[in-house]
């Protein structure tokens, strides 16, 4: 049996009722996003334009810290630049000419002491030439014996003959070539001794050219250099070593002309050498007596103590203490931004927080502090890191303040 079957007007309002719910939702939808699109601009608009009509309220600028310029004690201290360089190195050659090297026995680097070999040079020519030079001096030698006893005898018959000359036995001619003969060996005699000189002058020179194949340091040091290579000819005035007399380094430096005068002997210098960790205490040892008329600076000359780390050549930086000095104006160096061209400025904080660039002048300083001459009072507040973000003008939020120098106890 069949049921009763829906008629058109049934059926047909389905589609329009769902087509109108639809149309509803987005509309709710709509409206939501606009209202929501609406309380946010109402939030934000209010914070950031003030109403028509009203007194309008400063933002709240950058959060800055300042510190108060103030007086201080500046710890004086003396920048020295330079190299490290040997106190006095010593060039060591040999004088003996065309003779190679057989032998090198030390390194750079090396400590010796005075005395011990550094180096040989082949000797079989200069040993053939002393062996020939004792023979001279062996031919010589008899050469004397002979003349010697030639001598003798001339001598004694000349004076067997004098007394038969005076009584007229011999004749004046005779007598004239036994004193003429006597004459001629006393000559001979007198030349073979030239002639052993010589040759003994010559035997000391080969042999003292022999003994100086032994190339020996002068005194004791450091190696620093070693020119010196097997086969090689050792002749010239090129040195074949450099030698660091006792290993004696110092700092090389330049200080302006202006900063001389505070410079004195023995002072102590703190020095730091490139490529050394811990830095060295050094002392003044030398301050120049002239000025470079170019560049206005002069020379000090800083000792420093033996260190197998330091190395000639190297770069390295001295501090010098040269007292303490009170300054009535002062700031951290942070505070103070300095151009290439070496104009100063800070950033000075008014009392209703604007920020306003100030150019100083800058007078004495230590590590942490400088003096202010111009341009600021003791008491005024600059924000206490001159950032590139604090610009002229800026409102800014202060977040601390404190003194340059602290009040000391009991004030």
């Amino acid at each position: 049996m069949t049921g009763p079957q829906p008629s058109e007007s049934d059926v047909a309002p389905r589609p329009q009722s769902s087509v109108r719910r639809r149309a509803l939702v987005i509309a709710a939808v709509i409206l939501i996003v606009v209202s929501a699109a609406w309380g946010l601009w109402g939030v934000f608009g209010e914070q950031s334009a003030p109403a028509i009509g009203a007194p309008q309220a400063y933002a709240p600028g950058v959060r800055v810290s300042t510190v108060t310029a103030g007086p201080a004690t500046l710890t004086q201290r003396l920048r020295v630049t330079g190299t490290v360089s040997a106190r006095d190195e010593i060039s060591i050659g040999t004088a003996v000419q065309d003779q190679r090297i057989a032998a090198v026995l030390v390194d750079e680097g090396d400590r010796v002491v005075a005395g011990q070999i550094l180096a040989r040079l082949e000797t079989e020519t200069l040993r053939a030439q002393t062996r020939q030079a004792e023979a001279a001096v062996a031919r010589a030698r008899a050469a004397i014996a002979q003349q010697e006893a030639v001598n003798v005898e001339a001598q004694a018959s000349l004076q067997r003959i004098l007394p038969l000359g005076r009584s007229g036995a011999v004749s004046e001619q005779q007598v004239d070539e036994r004193r003429a003969q006597a004459g001629s060996a006393a000559g001979g005699l007198q030349v073979a001794r030239a002639e052993l000189a010589q040759a003994e002058a010559q035997l000391a020179d080969v042999r003292s050219q022999l003994s100086r194949t032994e190339i020996r340091a002068p005194v004791a040091g450091i190696i620093s250099e070693r020119l010196a290579r097997i086969g090689a000819l050792a002749s010239g005035p090129d040195p074949l070593f450099r030698l660091i007399r006792a290993g004696q380094l110092e700092l090389d430096g330049e200080v302006s002309e202006l900063d001389l005068a505070a410079i004195d002997i023995g002072r102590p210098v703190r020095v730091e050498v490139a490529g050394v960790a811990a830095p060295v205490e050094g002392r003044v040892r030398l301050v120049a007596p002239k000025v470079d008329p170019q560049t206005r600076l002069g020379r000090v000359r800083i000792s420093l103590p033996a260190d197998a780390d330091i190395r000639a050549g190297a770069f390295a930086r001295g501090t010098i203490l040269i007292g303490d000095a009170a300054a009535p104006v002062t700031l951290p160096r942070s505070a103070v931004t300095t151009t290439a061209q070496g104009a100063a400025s800070v950033m000075a904080v008014s009392a209703d927080g604007r920020a306003a660039r100030r150019v100083v002048s800058l007078g004495r300083n230590d590590e942490e502090t400088v003096e202010i001459t111009q341009g600021l009072r003791a008491g005024e507040r600059v924000v206490a890191r001159a950032t590139a973000f604090v610009r002229d003008g800026d409102r800014v939020q202060l977040t601390q303040d404190r003194a340059v120098a602290p009040p000391e106890a009991g004030q």
